[in-house]
């Protein structure tokens, strides 16, 4: 009955134009996990947003690792189109993270396909990353980190991987002439 009292409650609210946050205690929401304001990423929210995007101008095959504070190692694997970019949200602590292995820097993390772009076509091996990012060295909890892959004359397997880190909290501005 009290969760159908609270539905009710919940509609009459809206019918009026009030949001439930104007008639319910501020403290109970937060309790329950539902304040007026979310938590925005990045910004403030407990997660980490991984990218890995592709502008290669094929099909790759990627795998990035991370390490929580439990020193527990899970990995992330995907396919990408050409110009296509994979998102996920990892809930804070990352302790550590890679594109490739954290365990083992020299494992590549990205293939680019060849020829007709299939799983059983020919493949680059991208050189490995080889770079350990680091909680609140690299990044913090609420940043973005995005890797992106790309055509490079200067390897030997015509592409390499950037890492761009997005900080929570940056002013966004526009640089005028």
């Amino acid at each position: 009955m009290r969760i159908g009292s609270l539905l009710a409650l919940a509609a009459l609210t809206a019918a009026a134009g009030c949001g439930l946050a104007s008639v319910l205690n501020p403290d109970f929401l937060q309790a329950v996990g539902a304040t007026a304001t979310p938590a925005s990423l990045p910004g403030e929210a407990p997660a980490l947003v991984v990218e890995v995007e592709n502008s290669t101008g094929h099909v790759v095959d990627f795998q990035y690792t991370y390490r929580n504070d439990e020193s527990e190692v899970f990995s992330r694997f995907g396919a990408l189109a050409d110009g296509g970019k994979a998102s996920d949200v990892l809930i804070c602590p990352v302790q550590e993270l890679t594109l490739g292995n954290v365990s083992d820097l020299n494992e590549v993390g990205v293939r680019v396909r060849l020829g007709a772009e299939t799983v059983n076509d020919a493949f680059i091996e991208v050189e490995a990353f080889g770079v350990l990012l680091r909680d609140e060295i690299n990044y913090d909890c609420g940043d973005v980190v995005t890797f992106n892959v790309t055509p490079s004359g200067d390897t030997r397997s015509g592409f390499r991987v950037f890492a761009y880190i997005r900080r929570s909290g940056a002013q966004s501005f526009t640089a005028e002439p």
